[in-house]
Parts: C-alpha cells; sequence; structure tokens
C-alpha cells in the first residue's frame, strides 16, 4: 500500500457510512459528485444557510448550480431543516436544492419538501450512489473487514462506463426523474440499462425496445428523449455538421421563419447527420420534422441531403 496515496477512499455499504460524521457525510457527497465529473464545492459551515454544497451540472448548453443539504441522521428530517433550504437557494443563486439523507424525512418534512420544489434524496437513493460508485473506472474503496470485494454490475467496458454517453444517460435520468417525478431515478431506468444502452446504442424507437427495462409505456413516456439522446452523442462528420447548419439558415432565409432554428434545433441537426434520410417517409421518422415541415421544405432538405450523400461517399 502506497503511504503517499492520498486519494479518497470510498464507504462501499451504506451501514459504514451510518458510522460516518455528519461532516464526513458532507465530503462523501462531494467527492462522489466530483467524481461523476461535476464542479463542486463545500460552503462555509458557519454560513452556510441550509446548504453544505453547491454542484454545477452541465445539461447541454446550460448549467444547472444545485445546492445540496447533507444529513447524515438515524431519524427522521423534519421540516425545519428543509425551511432552513429556501434562503440558501436564493442567497447561492441556486436552480436547484436537494436534500440528501442517510435516514428519510417526516410526513410535514415532505410536504415542506414538495411545497418549495426540493428534491428529496432519502436513504434508499444513497444506496444507489453507492451501487453507481462501482460502476465507475479509478474509484478507491475503503477495505471491508469482511474482504469481501465489490459486486461486478458492469456489462460495457470500464470504459464505456466513464464515457460521456455514460454520464449524459446518468444526467439525462436525473431530469426525467424530475419531470415525471419518478424517485428514486432508478425507476427511470437502472445502471444496467445504462451499460446496455452504451452498448447497443439503439437508433429508433423499434430498436429501443430490445433494451431490458423499455417496455410500451416507458417507451411512449422517455423514448424519444433517450432516442434523441443517444442520437445526438453519435461522433458524426464535423463537415457533414457544418454544411447542414448551412442549410439550415438558408431554408430559415428563404421562407422567414422566425428564427435560425425554426427549421429545426440542434438535436434534429445531429439525427440528420446521423441517418442523412433519403426520402420524405425517413425524413418524417427524425424527432422534430413534423407535416407542416415537411410540406414546407422536405423536399429540398432531401435533395440537399442526397448531395451531401454523394459528396462524403454515404
Amino acid at each position: 500500500m502506497d503511504i503517499f496515496d492520498f486519494s479518497y477512499k470510498f464507504p462501499s455499504t451504506i451501514e459504514e457510512l451510518d458510522r460516518f460524521s455528519g461532516k464526513d457525510f458532507e465530503i462523501f457527497l462531494f467527492e462522489f459528485f466530483k467524481a461523476r465529473g461535476h464542479k463542486t464545492r463545500m460552503t462555509d459551515d458557519t454560513y452556510d444557510k441550509g446548504i453544505d454544497l453547491v454542484v454545477e451540472m452541465e445539461d447541454q448548453d446550460k448549467i444547472r448550480r444545485i445546492g445540496i443539504q447533507a444529513k447524515r441522521w438515524k431519524s427522521k428530517v423534519g421540516a425545519n431543516e428543509i425551511r432552513s433550504m429556501l434562503d440558501g437557494k436564493e442567497h447561492y443563486n441556486l436552480d436547484e436544492a436537494w436534500i440528501v439523507t442517510t435516514s428519510d424525512l417526516t410526513s410535514a418534512a415532505i410536504t415542506t419538501a414538495k411545497n418549495n420544489r426540493i428534491e428529496i434524496i432519502n436513504r434508499e437513493y444513497v444506496k444507489k450512489f453507492l451501487e453507481e460508485l462501482k460502476t465507475m473506472e479509478n474509484v478507491k474503496f475503503r477495505e471491508s473487514k469482511s474482504k469481501t470485494k465489490p459486486k461486478k454490475t458492469i456489462k460495457a467496458s470500464s470504459e464505456d462506463a466513464k464515457s460521456p454517453l455514460h454520464k449524459s444517460l446518468v444526467d439525462l435520468r436525473i431530469k426525467l426523474a424530475k419531470k415525471h417525478d419518478s424517485f428514486p431515478v432508478y425507476l427511470i431506468y437502472n445502471n444496467e440499462t445504462i451499460d446496455e444502452l452504451v452498448e447497443k446504442k439503439p437508433k429508433t424507437l423499434d430498436e429501443l425496445k430490445s433494451i431490458k427495462g423499455f417496455s410500451d409505456k416507458k417507451i411512449e413516456l422517455i423514448g424519444e428523449d433517450v432516442i434523441n439522446l443517444l442520437n445526438t452523442n453519435v461522433e458524426i462528420n464535423p463537415e457533414i455538421k457544418k454544411e447542414l447548419i448551412v442549410i439550415r439558415r438558408k431554408i430559415y432565409q428563404f421562407n422567414k421563419l422566425k428564427n435560425q432554428f425554426s427549421p429545426f434545433n440542434d438535436s434534429t441537426l445531429y439525427e440528420l447527420a446521423v441517418k442523412l434520410p433519403t426520402s420524405l417517409i425517413e425524413l418524417s421518422e427524425i424527432h422534430g420534422m413534423n407535416e407542416e415541415k415537411i410540406k414546407l421544405f422536405g423536399s429540398y432538405l432531401i435533395s440537399q441531403i442526397a448531395l451531401l450523400r454523394e459528396k462524403y461517399n454515404k
């Protein structure tokens, strides 16, 4: 063992976290979000206004500032602790506030949190944090007295688990959980499903049906969000992307549309670059290309994509 190895070593079980002090739990969360690739800082203990950590999460072209109150408690967290976060949310200019606890909340605290749009991350959720750490590369754990090795749950390679796509799918899961009020977030899809998505990279809703955990109902609920993300993370020819941007600008100018993104947004642009549709029927299957747009400029777009296919031998 290297005596000069000062890297943080994570606990592997919730029982280990139960033995932490309150400050140790804050440090655990700080290291967890840092390992996830997020910019994280701890607030001043003497003037924290109910916020122990501030985490910055990238959401496509926007950065979400999230304030976290950490409670390593055995008893349930009360409503007063939730109320104390409200001043902190304004003080630190936060977009969101989360209460993260190794316990749970009283019924009054749950009501207060929901009324003030504060996300509840309870004991079961924290256990999932620990499970996720075991899927990540270069994460070290404290030595267990039982010498039990962490359970292997990864299908994809550790390189995939640390890929930008893997991280994007984890972040999308949080976003969708908030959108559909589904907590814990693993009800959206679990780590095993993320591994399979990274490995197989389905490109259509039909292909998504082959992924474990995606029922028809779930595909109807979140399928387009997932496919849209997967398609925007496929490596594309940057020259094709540039040319599609020029085509989009020409469509906007010729048709005198509201703005340059009116023909199609960047997500649709990526999907066009990946699939390069050859007909109006294929174009209609592209997310964001509705009947009105296809009628207005669909034939022109298909003719320009045909030129791109010929130019880049696609």
